[in-house]
């Protein structure tokens, strides 16, 4: 099967060409940077093994999404329709499930990334498919040394099939993967196509939470109605300047803290906090003389799946008596 496989090296579309180094990215990459030295039609590649100095590694080091993919080909006239496939060992020698795949891309000359959206683990490799005829061959690159290792298998493998693969050494795909973290699990990268990688059930970019509140007195106690744009926990506190004492040293007033509340509020419902007097309140307001009154100073806060804090700050006079 080798010989009759590198003998499609003939007739070479591409030209002969040196490998190529990989380009460096903020996220993950793996697989291999060569550039294309031919094309072989209707075989299904895919990247076992890179010789020790290559810089990437032939499988992916860590798990996550992956959302781009590069190619390396000298120049030529035409592009080439390429399938990327993602293979994960099953565990069984030069076996591999194909996991997931790419649209077909259309690849041309230089280095060229094409986006993609395939989750992916730790210990996947790529590999790349052509169709039947020269123009559509899937491309490969020719190494000198015997540690560049890939597997080759005549037709198409579907998504969620295994094959085994045929070993050719002194070969290369080329092909890198970029890999990005993927958070909360959802499916997409963190870095370019997730918004708000807190929250698996939100892409776009993470809502602010909008707060609305209320306050009303009742018998020893504050009412505090709450709206908020974003389901979630809420929590209302407050603080009133008491008047000073009899004492003439006393340089400031006390104040009185009302026992923060938190719980739970539904977007398109109102919440409601009742925060009782403390003794120190109930004290003042009972001794306010005629026509005076004391301010709390409410306020109700929440954060949203970003950890951004948003606070939504009231005022509530109170007069004499409890």
């Amino acid at each position: 099967m080798s010989k009759r496989l590198w003998a499609f090296l003939a007739a070479s579309l591409l030209g002969a060409s040196l490998i190529g180094s990989s380009s460096t990215s903020a996220a993950t990459e793996f697989g291999n940077g060569c550039q294309a030295f031919t094309a072989v039609p209707g075989y299904t590649l895919v990247q076992i093994q890179n010789a020790g100095g290559n810089t990437l590694p032939a499988a992916a080091p860590v798990g996550g999404v992956l959302t781009k993919w590069k190619t390396n080909l000298p120049s030529i006239p035409t592009t080439i329709p390429q399938i990327l496939k993602v293979f994960r060992p099953i565990g069984v020698a030069n076996q591999f499930q194909v996991v997931g795949e790419s649209a077909t891309a259309s690849v041309g000359s230089g280095v060229s990334s094409h986006d993609t959206r395939i989750p992916i683990q730790a210990g996947d490799h790529l590999g790349l498919f052509g169709g039947p005829n020269e123009t559509d061959a899937v491309l490969l690159c020719k190494s000198e040394s015997e540690a560049d290792v890939i597997g080759a298998f005549k037709g198409n493998v579907p998504v969620g099939t295994s094959q085994t693969f045929e070993t050719v050494p002194k070969a290369q795909i080329p092909a890198v993967g970029v890999i990005e973290p993927d958070a909360d699990n959802d499916g997409f990268g963190d870095e370019t196509q997730d918004g708000c990688p807190q929250s698996a059930a939100i892409q776009t970019e993470c809502p602010v939470v909008v707060l609305d509140s209320f306050a009303l007195r009742k018998k020893g106690s504050i009412v505090v109605l709450v709206a908020a744009s974003e389901t979630g926990p809420v929590s209302v506190s407050g603080t009133a300047k008491l008047p000073k004492g009899g004492k003439k040293k006393a340089k400031s007033s006390a104040k009185a803290k009302l026992k923060k509340v938190t719980k739970n509020v539904t977007a398109g419902k109102i919440g409601k906090f009742t925060l009782k007097f403390p003794g120190n309140l109930r004290s003042a307001l009972a001794g306010l003389p005629p026509g005076k009154s004391i301010t709390v100073k409410l306020q109700a806060s929440a954060k949203d799946v970003a950890g951004r804090v948003t606070k939504d700050k009231s005022k509530l006079k109170l007069k004499g008596g409890s």
